[in-house]
């Protein structure tokens, strides 16, 4: 299967990369929405800064509502409607705002147990990496929002509508499990 991982241009996608590999996949690195045309499934990567991120992920609106898409961390942020981080505009996917998170210690860096709440193929419950100083608050009436971590608050950890996963960790950091749910993922893709 062909990935395509969206480059911002601003960010060391190296890691993201070699997960897809590791997970069975071809990953090629695409800057521009034309070249969408030659993957399966598209991945926004979770470095960068939200304003660079925005303007180039803006491009791909189209192409991430037509395509199945997995966006990590920063790239799950730029899906809803709006963000502190950069003061910037969302995709708007996904209803609600980024905002900075409430948390013992900011940035929210390491191994944090995620619960899974609505059932779906990807996600499971338990520990994950994180790496963030925003966050979408966890609202359980949206059905979009699958999995929360807790920091004092709930965060969303996970949203999902169609095809298109968003999660607030690095499965590409986050060990075996990590890799399996972008396996996962990309089996449940390959099928529709």
């Amino acid at each position: 299967m062909r990935v395509g991982v969206v480059d911002y241009t601003v960010g060391n996608i190296g890691s993201v990369i070699n997960a897809l590999k590791r997970a069975g996949a071809e990953p090629l690195v695409i800057k521009n929405p034309e070249e969408t045309s030659s993957v399966d499934v598209l991945v926004l990567p979770g470095v960068g800064t939200y304003e660079v991120a925005y303007k180039m992920a803006h491009a791909f609106r189209d192409s991430i509502l037509q395509k199945p898409t997995l966006a990590i961390c920063l790239g799950m942020q730029l899906l809803f409607e709006s963000s502190e981080e950069g003061g910037g505009r969302g995709l708007a996917i996904f209803r609600g705002s980024v905002k900075r998170i409430e948390a013992r210690k900011i940035p929210h860096i390491g191994w944090s147990y995620t619960k899974v709440v609505r059932p779906q193929p990807f996600v499971e419950s338990g520990y994950y990496y994180y790496m963030h100083s925003y966050g979408v608050l966890w609202d359980e009436n949206d059905e979009s929002h699958v999995a929360y971590v807790e920091l004092g608050r709930r965060y969303v950890a996970a949203v999902l509508y169609k095809g298109i996963l968003g999660l607030q960790f690095h499965p590409e950091r986050s060990g075996r499990g990590g890799i399996e749910l972008i396996r996962r993922f990309l089996k449940e893709m390959a099928r529709r």
